[in-house]
């Protein structure tokens, strides 16, 4: 088995919209659409996939790996931005 097939198995399990902290690597196929995050020291990176597509090298060329975004704007219970508020004149 490939190197690149291993590790298309041991991380098809990242599939779903739960913030999965499993990764895909550079070359491997995409199991789930979906929106993916790569990052380096001096970026984050956001892409959509398909079902089917090649995951990419990071910009600067480099070989990365990919994690699934879940649904949700926040990582809070609610997914609202509570977290985030200010009572008013108090900033």
């Amino acid at each position: 088995m490939s190197q690149q097939q291993q590790a298309a198995e041991t991380t098809a399990g990242g599939g779903g919209n739960t913030g999965s902290t499993t990764g895909f690597a550079t070359g491997t196929t995409c199991t789930s659409s979906g929106t993916y995050r790569c990052s380096n020291k001096y970026m984050d990176i956001i892409a959509i996939f398909a079902a089917g597509d090649v995951f990419l090298p990071g910009p600067d060329g480099r070989k990365t790996t990919w994690f699934k975004l879940s649904a949700s704007l926040s990582s809070n219970k609610s997914g609202s931005f509570e977290s985030v508020k200010v009572v008013a004149g108090t900033v």
